[in-house]
């Protein structure tokens, strides 16, 4: 599920956090809805807050593009497979 500005939002589902013109995460966020795999897509400027847990969660406080949370677990530019195991994990 990608996300739409005001729609309902569902912390059960994975947030992949983005750069717009990114190649990487154009890719993943294609391959994640083409593999059915429920997400939302957030531009970093568009959640100060999470951008913020983002940069806390890198060694130099980079916001890196894409970075997925699963359940409190931050992915940076992981594979459909990286994903949907810590769904399952989770």
């Amino acid at each position: 599920m990608t996300r739409t500005p005001g729609g309902p939002v569902d912390d059960d589902v994975p947030v992949l956090y983005y750069k717009p013109g990114c190649p990487y995460s154009a890719k993943l966020r294609a391959k994640l809805t083409l593999a059915r795999v429920p997400h939302r897509a957030v531009r970093f400027r568009d959640d100060e807050a999470g951008a913020a847990a983002v940069r806390a969660h890198h060694d130099e406080g980079y916001e890196l593009s894409p970075t997925v949370v699963v359940g409190g677990v931050y992915l940076t530019n992981p594979s459909v497979r990286e994903v949907r195991e810590a769904i399952a994990r989770r």
